[in-house]
C-alpha cells in the first residue's frame, strides 16, 4: 500500500509540475515597456534604476524583446559570466520596473531585481545583439 501511494505521489507531483510548466509563461513573455539607455562613459553596473531617467533613451520593440528573451535559460547560481560591455534596458513585470544589464558579447543578461543571469541561445543571440547595435545607434550621447 506505502509504495502505491509513493508512487501515486511522485506521479501527482510530475504532472503538476509539467501542467504549470506549459500553462506559465516565462517572466520574459509578461514583460513590456522596453526601453534602451545611453549610459556611455559610465559603469553600467553602477547606474541605479532610479537615475536610468536622467539618460538619453529609446524604446524598443516589446514583441521583439519577448521573442529574444522568451527562449533564455537562467543560470546556476555562482556562474556569473565575465562582462565586455553591456546594453543597458528596463522594462515593466508585474507593474514593476527592473533594470536588464544585456551583454554586448556573451549570449547573457542580468536581471538585477532578482539577481539572476540568463543565457541565450546562440542562434538567438547574433539577432539580439544586431537589433540593441541598430537601436543604440539611434541615441545621441548625453
Amino acid at each position: 500500500m506505502k509504495a502505491h501511494f509513493k508512487y501515486l505521489l511522485v506521479l501527482s507531483l510530475t504532472v503538476s509540475a509539467t501542467i504549470a510548466g506549459i500553462a506559465q509563461p516565462t517572466v520574459w513573455q509578461k514583460a513590456s515597456n522596453w526601453t534602451l539607455y545611453n549610459v556611455r562613459g559610465a559603469k553600467f553596473y553602477k547606474v541605479d534604476l532610479d537615475s536610468l531617467e536622467r539618460y538619453n533613451r529609446r524604446p524598443l520593440n516589446d514583441d521583439s524583446m519577448r521573442s529574444f528573451l522568451s527562449q533564455s535559460v537562467e543560470l546556476p547560481p555562482g556562474k556569473a559570466p565575465m562582462w565586455m560591455g553591456a546594453y543597458v534596458s528596463s522594462c515593466i513585470i508585474d507593474h514593476k520596473k527592473r533594470k536588464i544589464d544585456i551583454s554586448s558579447y556573451g549570449g547573457f543578461f542580468f536581471d538585477e531585481s532578482n539577481n539572476k543571469f540568463y543565457s541565450l541561445p546562440q542562434n538567438i543571440e547574433k539577432d539580439l545583439l544586431n537589433y540593441l547595435a541598430d537601436c543604440a545607434g539611434s541615441l545621441t550621447t548625453q
